[in-house]
């Protein structure tokens, strides 16, 4: 389960990352650069989610 946490971490890096150089060059990359920023957003809270459902089974 530890390993989906990095997963969708990386993936939220990912799609920041795409969302940065997306406001840069000033062209969509497949979506906008505010579409990129919100689904990375959504991938870090899903991995935030993901942590304390692991935490809290632990216990």
């Amino acid at each position: 389960m530890k390993t989906w946490v990095l997963v969708v971490l990386l993936a939220g890096v990912v799609a920041l990352l795409l969302g940065i150089i997306t406001q840069l060059s000033g062209s969509a990359i497949i979506i906008s650069a505010a579409a990129w920023n919100s689904f990375a957003q959504t991938l870090v809270l899903m991995a935030i989610g993901i942590g304390v459902l692991i935490y809290v089974n632990k216990k």
